[in-house]
């Protein structure tokens, strides 16, 4: 008896070696390859990266500098307070998502989302996440989807929030330069009651007066809640409808008027189960049956793709491990198991034979 088990226990031992043998040859014989969707990410990549430098010479045009926070030279990175700033935000946040590679970032996620070629997505936009917001047009261009999109001029500490230059501002400039396909179909102050409530009212109507200047889109500034929520939903509804929803930085419209709980990321539908009278658009059109983009907590997200958070430097486009995925062999980890269910076999039909004598 004690000769069998010590012939099972033996065999257990050889099956569990021998799959942890072919479990490393798998592991060694990976393949890093690009991804199917590689040309579409790159160029999703590149587009941002044109639109980027445009922005920092329209900026230079305009008078301002770079600030001392733009440690890469981007020209996306604003001050730590301005007349216009709504909120505290992230430095570090802000000079992660400066990168082309968030163009690649949103081609994966929308793709995650089930948005495909033809489709048309809804996005709310506020100037904290300038570059997010681009990205998400980035990439929609790239993938062949129609953006609507209501860009807001309120912007955190760091982000989109000179007075002289917001991020209504950049794409107005960027549409009526021919950069740009979509023009917004509606911009709003952004801030407190989206109407900039917190903003000093000198510059903020300074600037809302150039953004209406463009003449590229209608401004609104509506303080009930419901109301503008309403108005919104109106918009997607008459120029979509829509199949996905992306709310870039933290609007009331987009987030809610209580404090964001909702994970960063992509929701499939009815992640949300029900719609709060102080719910934003995120959580209304999850309740409804569509997946949404929430883009707000860069860190989780930088963790969640594999993407340095307020890197050092920044790679040019095509290089990160956005664009490639690794490829393993399946017949050493197939030899793997049936090895080692031919040991347990035997050990097994050893000790049967043995029990019937």
């Amino acid at each position: 008896m004690k000769s069998l088990q010590k012939r099972r226990s033996t065999a257990l031992i050889l099956a569990v070696a021998w799959l942890a043998v072919c479990l490393v040859l798998t592991l060694a014989m990976g393949q890093t390859k690009a991804t199917e969707d590689y040309e579409i990410k790159l160029l999703a990549a590149q587009k941002l990266q044109g639109w980027m430098d445009d922005i920092r010479d329209y900026k230079l045009e305009a008078g301002l500098s770079l600030t001392p926070y733009d440690t890469h030279k981007t020209g996306m990175i604003g001050d730590e307070y301005t007349p216009i700033t709504t909120s505290l935000g992230s430095e570090e946040a802000k000079r992660t998502t400066a990168n082309p590679d968030m163009g690649a970032l949103l081609v994966q996620m929308l793709t995650e989302a089930g948005v495909k070629s033809g489709d048309t997505i809804g996005a709310g936009f506020s100037g904290s996440f300038p570059t997010l917001n681009l990205a998400v047009l980035a990439a929609g261009e790239a993938m062949n989807v129609k953006v609507i999109y209501i860009a807001s001029m309120g912007a955190s500490t760091f982000g989109a929030n000179q007075p002289q230059f917001t991020f209504p501002d950049m794409v107005c400039r960027l549409y009526l330069d021919g950069r740009l396909q979509t023009p917004p179909a509606l911009i709003t102050p952004g801030g407190d009651y989206d109407c900039g409530g917190e903003m000093f009212e000198e510059e903020k109507e300074e600037a809302l007066a150039r953004i209406a200047s463009y003449g590229v889109a209608d401004i609104m500034q509506e303080r009930d809640f419901a109301a503008n929520l309403k108005a919104r939903e109106d918009l997607y509804e008459t120029l979509g409808p829509i199949s996905c929803f992306v709310g870039v930085g933290g609007n009331i419209t987009t987030i809610g008027l209580e404090e964001d709980k909702m994970k960063a990321g992509v929701m499939v539908p009815y992640t949300v189960t029900s719609v709060r009278s102080d719910d934003g658009l995120l959580q209304y059109y999850n309740a409804h049956g569509l997946p949404v983009l929430h883009l707000l907590n860069i860190k989780q997200l930088a963790a969640q793709y594999g993407l340095p958070f307020d890197p050092e430097m920044i790679v040019p486009p095509g290089q990160s491990a956005l664009y490639y995925h690794t490829v393993y062999p399946h017949l050493p980890a197939l030899v793997g198991v049936l090895g080692a269910v031919c040991i347990l076999v035997f050990a097994f039909k050893r000790r049967s034979m043995s029990d019937d004598r």
